[in-house]
């Protein structure tokens, strides 16, 4: 059966992938032959290919309601639901609750992209604040949320989580259990056969670290161990794929004892991380650069993302105050503001960046 009646299969094709990401479920639901073709990770090469694909961010923001009855501008809620900001046209969107999660997403749960599918991993019950191990996946091709395999092993949180290019992989590592001890265990998880297995354990235990998949290698960045408790180290460590182990913990590979929460990958440009008020860059030296200052709106920095040689940063002057959002171009330079909807201007916990 052809794709277009009438028209030949790759003049066909030529026309698919040139859907919006928004409409890519209404014409998978068109018919079989559709459905199969969107279906293809062929097609999605193909778009990518030919650049129709498009950049979108999907974030764990919270839901504010605002507040009519008094002088405060807002009055939010803990509650916390995906939102989604194509940064080419600013239109923002937010996906329908996780199955089981009506009420808002688990709290401090992380965000990774793995081609189509948005993975949403553990996390605080917003009702119990009890650690989650669920996993949910949301398909952009189906506009659907199915239910993964629960994160095995004891039970963990504001552990780094990242998520390889290719290859539908999800890697979680560090993070502390119920009684707040750190931990320095890892897990893979494969998207597409819903099958998590245990990597080795980390050389050091890593509360609050961070994930990044950078140059093939997982890498874990800062976090503290259990008798620290909160006071950040510079170390990081990296998987080798290939040799199936961690390399040597690199001791000073922050240049300060700080957050890593905003250490970003920027593919072939390196990695970058905002701080005082600046941004910084790793590249092929291994000292960290000044490549930019913060606007002035963004005294503390809630995300970060990069995608295609541009950083976007969302964060407010002052906790408590609305989220505003930036994009760095960073090979000029040069800054530009991301117009904030009211009801897209709470908090951001999480998020990631996907090809659609």
């Amino acid at each position: 059966m052809d794709l277009i009646p009438g028209l030949p299969d790759d003049v066909a094709r030529q026309c698919l992938i040139r859907v919006s990401y928004e409409k890519l479920s209404t014409i998978s639901a068109v018919c079989k032959v559709w459905k199969n073709e969107v279906d293809d990770p062929d097609f999605f090469r193909h778009r990518k290919t030919a650049g129709h694909s498009r950049p979108v961010f999907a974030m764990a923001q919270a839901r504010v309601v605002p507040n009519r009855s008094s002088i405060s501008i807002k009055s939010p809620k803990f509650s916390y639901r995906v939102t989604l900001l194509d940064p080419e046209t600013g239109d923002w969107s937010e996906l329908p609750p996780a199955p089981g999660f009506s009420d808002g997403l688990p709290m401090f749960c992380q965000l990774v992209g793995v081609g189509p599918e948005l993975v949403v991993v553990g996390g605080w019950d917003p009702d119990t604040w009890e650690i989650s191990t669920s996993v949910f996946i949301y398909n952009f091709v189906s506009a659907a949320w199915r239910r993964g395999a629960d994160m095995p092993g004891v039970r963990r949180s504001f552990f780094g989580c990242a998520a390889a290019k290719s290859g539908g992989m999800v890697y979680v590592a560090g993070g502390h259990d119920g009684e707040k001890n750190a931990l320095k265990s890892a897990w893979a998880y494969d998207v597409d056969k819903d099958e998590w297995a245990p990597l080795p354990d980390m050389a050091r235990e890593r509360d609050e670290c961070k994930g990044a998949f950078h140059r093939g290698k997982f890498r874990v960045i800062g976090g503290y161990c259990t008798e620290m408790q909160g006071r950040f180290g510079r170390s990081a460590e990296a998987f080798d794929f290939a040799s199936w182990q961690w390399e040597a913990v690199e001791e000073d590979f922050l240049e300060s004892a700080t957050c890593p929460r905003t250490c970003v990958e920027g593919g072939e440009m390196g990695m970058y991380m905002c701080r005082a008020g600046e941004v910084a860059a790793l590249q092929e030296s291994s000292r960290w650069r000044v490549v930019s200052q913060m606007p002035a709106e963004i005294g503390h920095t809630a995300y970060v993302s990069s995608w295609e040689g541009k950083l976007l940063v969302i964060g407010c002057r002052r906790f408590g105050e609305s989220q505003v959002a930036y994009i760095l171009d960073l090979r000029s330079g040069r800054w530009r503001n991301v117009a904030v909807p009211e009801e897209f201007s709470g908090s951001v916990q999480s998020g990631c960046s996907l090809e659609l």
